[in-house]
């Protein structure tokens, strides 16, 4: 039986984009264990059948030292769980999660950008926003890695850095939204 984890920056973000996938691969087959900050739904999510470890994550933090933390709690989980595949969701778990999982020689690694926040923001000058495509570039230059994308934007970056090729690089139109929960509505007209 293979192992996958899910590692989520918030769970309740996992719990509306995620859920469903953790299911599927449940029922397939897999052990699924949910990586996320508990804010609160730990319990929903353990109550579907799923296992959460707490990730020490600043969502929003820019502290070099808060972010390598993170970076080494998910290399050694890593190493001591050894998981077969991860997908990491969101730019600060693609960033700390890859790398980890590189170090760490995880097998597989799905990562699926939801957006990449002010980090390739021209205005950004932060340390870490200097380091981002150094750090992606040397960690996802592996076959065994793969980059969802949502949008055209957001993968010309991943290649205009050279942080992926081209064969790495999946667009999709969306994810996460459960059809039979959101009704379907017509944009409306500009104006």
């Amino acid at each position: 039986m293979y192992n996958l984890f899910i590692v989520v920056n918030v769970d309740w973000f996992f719990l509306s984009h995620r859920k469903d996938i953790a299911l599927t691969a449940q029922k397939s087959g897999y052990n699924v264990t949910i990586v996320t900050k508990d804010t609160g739904k730990k319990k929903d999510i353990e109550a579907l059948g799923l296992k959460v470890i707490d990730l020490p994550m600043n969502r929003s933090g820019q502290n070099l030292l808060e972010e390598l933390h993170t970076c080494w709690f998910l290399y050694h989980l890593y190493r001591c769980e050894n998981p077969d595949i991860v997908h990491h969701v969101g730019l600060k778990t693609i960033l700390w999660g890859t790398l980890a999982a590189k170090l760490a020689n995880v097998h597989g690694i799905v990562n699926a950008v939801s957006g990449l926040g002010i980090f390739f923001s021209e205005g950004n000058r932060s340390i870490i926003s200097k380091l981002l495509p150094k750090v992606l570039r040397f960690s996802h230059h592996r076959n065994n890695v793969a980059v969802i994308f949502q949008n055209d934007e957001d993968k010309s970056l991943f290649l205009k850095h050279q942080i992926i090729k081209e064969s790495q690089a999946y667009k999709i139109k969306g994810s996460g939204v459960d059809l039979n929960q959101y009704n379907y509505t017509p944009e409306p007209e500009e104006g």
